[in-house]
């Protein structure tokens, strides 16, 4: 199955799996970097002519950004025996241990799309993270039911998707979304939404954001998920009035990656790191 776009001409081999580049990378690449609307390690849509209703037929033309597109593929995955929707999985799951979100060639792109490595998460593959991920990945997948496996493809897939939304409150309700569904995949969705980070923490030897910390009141991440939900508020005021002070966009999406991995299996002293470090990490894996 042909994917992309990873601006890598790298081969990976795991067990069975193998990742390489199409004979055609360099040119694609290449192509991508002249003619695609790139910018800040996003690749944005491409601009089509506005749509025009009769009544507005006589006013100024402009261009508006695609709803959907595709890009290139760049690499093809294969391995036996084949099964389509593994593939698929593998595909989606690779680009998040690379930090960006990875598709089949002939699925539609919604709005932009990261192509810079660790753009999405802050962190990146070295050594053979790539090789190791691939065996994570798939020994999740050949352990898991039909049920688990579409959860843990839900939510890589938004946790990717979701942070290429335009506003930050559109950011963080992606981001409790994943949470919620890594809630699920772990069996403690029964406790209340402000229990459910720490309940996360202690079954996978998390370090806890101080925001997610619970007390008889909740946390500051239930509080701000619940007026946003229930009362289109965020931060305490009509949406886009306000910001919180704390910095969810990076220390958020950070403490999903982290649940996402441990969830996978993955072995790294990163996953058990602060997320509320900002620093940029590697996977290191074991």
């Amino acid at each position: 199955m042909d994917f992309g776009f990873l601006n890598s001409n790298s081969h990976y081999i795991s067990d069975n799996i193998e990742i390489l580049p199409r004979q055609d990378i360099d040119r694609v690449i290449s192509e991508v970097r002249t003619n695609e609307n790139m910018s800040d390690g996003w690749i944005y849509p491409p601009l089509i002519e506005a749509c025009k209703s009769k009544q507005e037929s006589n006013t100024k033309k402009f261009k508006v950004f695609a709803d959907c597109y595709t890009l290139p593929a760049t690499h093809c995955i294969n391995f036996h025996p084949y099964n389509p929707d593994k593939a698929k999985f593998l595909i989606l799951g690779v680009g998040f241990f690379f930090g960006v979100y990875l598709s089949p060639a002939t699925h539609y792109k919604m709005w932009r799309v990261a192509y810079e490595e660790g753009k999405l998460t802050g962190v990146t593959p070295t050594h053979r993270d790539v090789e190791l991920a691939l065996n994570y990945l798939a020994r999740f997948y050949e352990d898991s039911s039909s049920r688990k496996r579409a959860g843990m493809f839900a939510a890589i897939h938004w946790f990717l998707v979701g942070q290429s939304q335009h506003y930050p409150w559109e950011r963080f309700e992606a981001q409790y979304k994943v949470l919620d569904g890594l809630c699920k995949l772990s069996a403690i969705s029964q406790c209340s939404h402000s229990r459910r980070p720490q309940e996360l923490s202690e079954k996978y030897h998390l370090q806890l954001p101080n925001w997610a910390t619970w007390d008889k009141s909740g946390n500051a991440l239930s509080r701000l998920r619940n007026e946003l939900t229930h009362e289109a508020l965020y931060a305490g005021d009509a949406i886009g009035y306000a910001h919180p002070e704390e910095n969810y966009d990076v220390e958020f999406s950070s403490f999903n990656t982290k649940l996402i991995a441990a969830i996978l299996g993955i072995k790294s002293s990163y996953v058990h790191s602060s997320s509320q470090d900002r620093q940029y990490h590697v996977w290191d894996m074991e």
